[in-house]
């Protein structure tokens, strides 16, 4: 399973009738605080991190932005390397 938490540009939906029934943006206590979440333990787990994530209590992995050696080119380098603050 991978799962990715995303920041939006907007928080305007557009919703395609053709693939799904209904989209909203909702907090994600909201989503976690569902029966179906709470009742299936691989949903409820990464429902857990992302709100340990958006409290920043979960180091989990998080992109670096970084250059390689070999060029200026930016990349992201994905580490549970915490940087001092």
């Amino acid at each position: 399973m991978f799962v990715c938490m995303l920041k939006p540009t907007s928080f305007d939906v557009e919703k395609q009738d053709s693939e799904i029934e209904a989209a909203q943006w909702m907090p994600v206590e909201e989503y976690a605080d569902q029966p179906f979440i709470k009742e299936h333990k691989s949903f409820d787990y990464i429902a857990k991190i992302c709100i340990a994530k958006k409290d920043n209590k979960y180091v989990g992995f998080s992109p670096l932005l970084t250059t390689s050696a070999t060029s200026a080119k930016k990349n992201y380098l994905y580490s549970n390397y915490q940087l001092e603050q």
